[in-house]
């Protein structure tokens, strides 16, 4: 659907820019094409959902979830372009920054990038110098301070707001407008700002450290680990844990680091009785059949009954692995979850389960 000169005209180039800044189409909907409107927002829901999917997902490659991303970014760069063109006589190809005059959309566009911007353009020096500082701050220490993650959002709402109301020679005020581009504008940067912290609660990562998951682990392969509080190993599982204790008495002071993470596979569950002997690993007097491991335990081990809740665990590199054979069980505290997906580099791309 096409827009007469007529109507063109009664369009704001720069509130059409500021829309599609918050969210892909938004700004073609303001300027009513309707088909290209809907059109990039649904794709940029797909493709947002599919990156994510990829790079998180059991059977996602990974890389194409980063292949995704480069795709929004370049959807997203289309849709600020073509929002500001739909509203010209003509479809200019260029945005052009306004000449000789104070824009009050301008103004948002600006404190959009970055809070006080707007303030600093309208020389508002001291309401500028203000929002910038704040918002630069507390984004800073929002690394740092779980809790503040919710406020540079809120001051970056409360800049473009604040800019608009108090542009000087506003002529016609379209308080609906921004009131509907700061929520949007809100509810965008706090779900981007929540995103990394929902992602570390659901999703733990760990680099392999060492070759005792040979063959299935690498030296160096990145792995997701799925949080989950109700979790209860399988035998099988492949898991990571923080080392009980007695499993880092032995080691070199200068290992013993406070995120040192261990990776190995449940062999026994709670109450079952572990045998290694004549290089077969045997659970309650039944042989365990295993097709992963590198080569068969040339120790003796057991038997022995695994403790209530606690696992044993054991390297797939049953001879070059410190496990449970020489330290002892894991207890379940010390489990954070299961290994679910090798997500780098990308020719190791797999799942786990």
């Amino acid at each position: 659907m096409k827009l007469s000169f007529r109507s063109i005209n009664h369009l704001d180039p720069w509130l059409a820019v500021n829309y599609s800044l918050v969210f892909p189409g938004l700004g073609q909907l303001y300027s009513a094409f309707w088909i290209k409107g809907i059109s990039l927002v649904l794709i940029t829901v797909v493709m947002i959902g599919y990156a994510a999917w990829s790079i998180f997902g059991a059977n996602g490659q990974t890389m194409w979830g980063f292949w995704t991303i480069a795709c929004f970014l370049l959807v997203y760069s289309f849709s600020i372009l073509d929002a500001y063109r739909g509203t010209q006589p003509g479809y200019a190809t260029r945005i052009s920054v306004p000449q000789g005059r104070f824009d009050p959309w301008y103004a948002v566009f600006l404190s959009q990038l970055l809070p006080g911007l707007g303030h600093l353009y309208l020389q508002q020096a001291l309401a500028g110098g203000i929002f910038l500082g704040t918002g630069l701050l507390t984004a800073w220490l929002a690394n740092s301070i779980p809790q503040l993650i919710p406020i540079p959002p809120l001051i970056w709402a409360l800049s473009c707001y604040h800019v608009y109301v108090s542009f000087p020679h506003r002529i016609r005020p379209k308080s609906d407008a921004i009131a509907l581009l700061v929520v949007g504008l809100l509810v965008v940067r706090l779900s981007l700002s929540l995103t990394p912290g929902w992602i570390q609660q659901a999703v733990e990562q760990c680099i392999v450290p060492s070759d005792s998951m040979v063959p299935t682990l690498q030296v160096d392969d990145r792995l997701f680990v799925r949080r989950n509080q109700t979790y209860r190993p399988s035998t099988g599982d492949i898991v990571v844990f923080t080392p009980p204790a007695v499993a880092l008495r032995d080691l070199p002071e200068k290992e013993k680091t406070k995120d040192l993470l261990y990776v190995k596979r449940v062999i026994g569950l709670p109450g079952q009785q572990i045998t290694v002997r004549e290089g077969r690993v045997y659970v309650d007097d039944r042989p365990l059949t295993e097709t992963y491991t590198q080569a068969t335990p040339a120790y003796e081990w057991g038997p022995e009954t695994v403790p209530a809740n606690s696992y044993f665990v054991l390297g797939d590199n049953r001879n070059n692995s410190y496990d449970s054979h020489i330290w002892g069980a894991v207890p379940d505290a010390n489990i954070l979850g299961a290994a679910y997906k090798i997500y780098w580099p990308p020719e190791r791309v797999q799942p786990l389960e």
